[in-house]
């Protein structure tokens, strides 16, 4: 069985792990205490973990800066939320954003001319830009709380309509309703509930169901939360670090019990 750490700020998370254990026999999810990162990446190596997963965003900055080796996306994000360790020391990648693709693509969701609009600048929100404008959306609108925040998370896009404006901006009304895809990640952001429909899929990651995500499922919205991006998430980082496919159902369970 192989050990990854795991560092989080959320406590439901930890408690859920208390009780998780992988049917399979595959790994064993280890809750680290969040000190010094430095810390952490000798103690992988010295205790034989395979790696961690860095879902605390404060902690994956430095995750990222002090991993041996990172991946190309890790590096233009400037963060990690996956560290696996190697015979050649350890590889620092992200992963959000090739995982909400594949929630996406699990509920037949399209990105061939369709219009997302991405609410907030964190790097969460970069890597799920990025990935979108690979997929090929029709348009990328980023909206922030200020244009120059908005601009500097989005990068151009080869065959993608890309936006950066203030989440204050009067044109940020027009982009919302016109949107197929709605991702918000900062909560502070509101959202009309006139733009709301079955035509937009809604991913909310205000912890619990928000109000946002509870009146677009009223009004026919496919939704997403929290929890169901963190699976994805997980399945993904876990996946890579054990270098092989885990499966999204005991993780699935995992989140479930939160």
């Amino acid at each position: 069985m192989h050990l990854v750490a795991l560092l989080s700020d959320d406590p439901g998370l930890k408690h859920a792990l208390r009780a998780f254990r992988d049917g399979a026999g595959r790994f064993h999810l280890h809750p680290v205490p969040t000190g010094e990162m430095a810390d952490l990446l000798r103690a992988m190596q010295r205790l034989d973990f395979a790696g961690a997963l860095v879902v605390a965003d404060r902690a994956q900055a430095e995750a990222q800066r002090l991993a041996d080796r990172s991946s190309l996306e890790a590096q233009d994000l400037g963060a990690a939320d996956v560290l696996t360790v190697t015979p050649a020391g350890i590889i620092a990648d992200h992963t959000f954003g090739r995982a909400v693709a594949s929630m996406l693509a699990s509920r037949r969701w399209h990105a061939e001319g369709a219009h997302a609009v991405v609410l907030g600048a964190t790097p969460a929100a970069r890597a799920i830009a990025r990935e979108l404008a690979r997929l090929g959306v029709a348009s990328l609108t980023l909206l922030a709380d200020d244009r120059v925040a908005a601009e500097q998370a989005l990068s151009a896009a080869a065959g993608t309509a890309v936006t950066a404006r203030s989440r204050h901006d009067p044109l940020a009304q027009a982009f919302l309703e016109r949107a197929d895809l709605l991702v918000r990640i900062d909560p502070a952001s509101r959202v009309d509930e006139a733009v709301l429909g079955p035509h937009l899929t809604v991913i909310d990651f205000e912890p619990g169901v928000s109000e946002l995500r509870r009146r677009a499922m009223e009004l026919g919205s496919l939704t997403f939360g929290r929890h169901d991006v963190e699976a994805y998430r997980f399945e993904h980082a876990l996946s890579q670090v054990l270098g092989g496919p885990v499966g999204l159902e005991p993780i699935r369970a995992l989140f479930q019990a939160i």
